[in-house]
């Protein structure tokens, strides 16, 4: 049986045999932009067709505020959220303000989102021409597809494969890129996309920053001479950082942002509350990034340690001393976010999915990694933790991934062979990546629909709103219902999700959840609470706050009749399927 030999010291492990010419190996640029937008056209589609692109929703009920108070200033005018919990993403309010500007938001977000994409696809192209030369298209086809189911939650980030236009998103395809340029000793691109990184996010261009220091001191180490390029970038992307958080502090101290991990977002930063089984299938999927090593020479192994390998052990430490709350350690491990580095290592894992089929190995190499492959991802695919919409929701992946072993097992004992049967396998792989999205109870494929907040009768309840409650008031709000803030373009009093993380903020928006029952209902969704509130504690939070209009949704809620005797009036009543109603105090300010 024929064998190929590893590599050695300066001949990439991924790399064709020696008698392909450099004309089959390096494409023209029209073939990359092809591939690269092949890339980005399919990826938006299995998002799309995974979770159907949303626009003015989630995250969008925290982000977008700023920008639309900038455009029209009676939004969002003396909102509390705005004046004490500034988000640190200034560029997405210039990107949002403009959108509003123009009455065009929508589009905008959707062009922000596929740019986001296209940067996916550039990156995947890069590697793809490195690593898999032999397989280029084959590379970013099956890079991309299994990219697009991957698990949402990996030990405390949520993955930029979304279907939303988010500056985590852009700046998670973008670290992707940045990582993809230091591995294939792209460095002049590297440093540009660093700097735009910190544009786009304040934390996630400082972690870039870092990686282009790494990489200096490895090329400083190697040739005794500073590479003035990655110095530099790396100053320009920790300066706008610093500009950013100057302008706009997250957090007071780390203390402040570990009780906030806790009371608010403990699914993101606070390990000790993770399942084991969570744990255990984070970890594989770390494992199987880890395994991208195999694709560099042996010279290039310092760069890969000094990007990805630094990466995976921040990662690791800092949820371990969170889990076991090391003193002091795990409170900084929360307060640096320290899960960021996730985003870093997902496009990675699913590259080492693929690695016994495009690298270069002897036949038993290529029989361990497989099994070293399969065995982990046995157990990524089970991960379906805060999913909503998971393609691979059947114990461990179900038959569709079975499929897909077993076409990946072929294509590992052909490899060596013919490209032929590499490509018939890997078609088979594709097909069983979409048949398990169609067969997924979970998943619904949709019209797409780029509008800014979607949901027609929300939207128009929510210009009802603003009709009704004059600029500068303020709403008593369900904290549960978060997308009430953006919708009515009012302010409430405070909701599960615009919270500051530190500060004298965070003691004043705790007191405010509080009053209205407490952060119990935030974190078991327990819309009940709200509902059963008093007339009293309605009347105590309206004096206390100077506010004047309350919102309940449903028709039983407690304080109500109450209210009603007291004098409130009721201003706005339900619209289509909103059962939301807005009740005026009888008092004038």
């Amino acid at each position: 049986m024929a064998t190929i030999a590893v590599a050695d010291n300066d001949v990439l492990l991924g790399a064709p045999p020696p008698d392909i010419s450099d004309r089959q190996v390096r494409p023209g640029l029209a073939v990359r932009a092809s591939q690269a937008l092949l890339s980005a056209s399919l990826l938006g589609f299995l998002l799309h067709w995974r979770y159907g692109y949303g626009a003015g929703k989630v995250d969008h009920w925290i982000l977008s505020p700023q920008g639309l108070n900038w455009a029209d200033p009676t939004k969002f005018s003396n909102d509390w959220i705005l004046q004490n919990a500034p988000q640190p993403h200034w560029f997405f309010d210039v990107v949002t303000w403009f959108g509003a500007t123009i009455d065009q938001l929508g589009a905008v977000y959707f062009l922000y989102w596929a740019i986001s994409l296209v940067v996916f696809g550039a990156a995947t192209v890069l590697l793809a021409h490195k690593w898999a030369p032999v397989h280029p298209w084959v590379a970013t086809v099956l890079v991309t597809m299994l990219g697009g189911i991957t698990p949402w939650w990996l030990l405390g980030t949520g993955s930029p494969m979304l279907a939303i236009a988010l500056p985590g998103v852009l700046a998670g395809f973008l670290m992707y890129l940045l990582l993809a340029a230091l591995l294939t000793g792209q460095y002049r691109m590297a440093g540009i996309v660093a700097v735009v990184t910190a544009i786009v996010h304040v934390q996630q261009g400082g972690v870039a920053a870092a990686l282009l220091v790494a990489v200096a001191v490895v090329q400083f180490v190697r040739n005794r001479r500073i590479d003035w390029w990655l110095a530099g970038s790396a100053v320009a992307s920790l300066g706008i950082m610093f500009a950013a958080l100057k302008a706009r502090p997250v957090a007071g101290n780390p203390d402040d942002f570990a009780q906030a991990c806790q009371k608010l977002i403990p699914y993101h930063c606070e390990a000790t509350s993770w399942p084991s089984l969570v744990l255990w299938q984070g970890i594989a999927m770390v494992g199987l990034a880890l395994l991208s090593v195999l694709y560099m020479t042996r010279r290039s192994w310092p760069v890969w340690a000094a990007t990805l390998g630094l990466s995976a052990f921040g990662l690791l430490v800092g949820v371990t001393v969170d889990r076991w709350d090391v003193p002091t350690l795990g409170v900084l491990a929360q307060g640096l976010n320290i899960y960021r580095l996730d985003v870093l290592l997902m496009p990675f894992a699913v590259w080492g999915v693929l690695l016994p089929v495009l690298g270069r190995f002897k036949e038993w190499q290529r029989w361990v990694l497989l099994g070293v492959v399969l065995f982990l991802g046995f157990h990524v695919v089970g991960m379906d933790f805060y999913e909503s919409a998971y393609p691979l929701d059947r114990p461990h992946g179900g038959p569709w991934m079975a499929v897909f072993a077993f076409a990946l097992t072929v294509a590992c004992a052909w490899a060596s062979r013919t490209k032929a049967a590499v490509r018939v396998a890997a078609t088979a792989m594709a097909l069983s990546i979409a048949l398990s999205m169609i067969d997924s109870p979970s998943i619904k494929l949709k019209a797409l629909d780029a509008t800014f907040i979607q949901d027609d009768d929300l939207r128009e309840w929510g210009e009802a709103v603003q009709r009704v409650v004059p600029p500068g008031q303020q709403l008593i709000a369900p904290p549960l219902a978060m997308h009430m803030r953006l919708a009515t373009a009012r302010g409430v009093l405070a909701d599960c999700k615009g919270g500051p993380y530190g500060g004298p903020a965070w003691q004043d928006y705790q007191d405010r959840i509080e009053d209205l029952g407490g952060f119990d209902q935030c974190l078991n969704t327990r819309p009940e609470v709200y509902q059963t509130l008093t007339t009293d504690r309605i009347e105590m939070i309206a004096r206390r706050y100077g506010m004047r209009f309350v919102v309940f949704e449903g028709d039983d809620n407690t304080a109500v009749a109450g209210l009603r005797r007291q004098g409130w009036r009721e201003v706005l009543g339900p619209h289509g399927s909103v059962n939301n109603r807005v009740y005026q105090a009888p008092w004038h300010e």
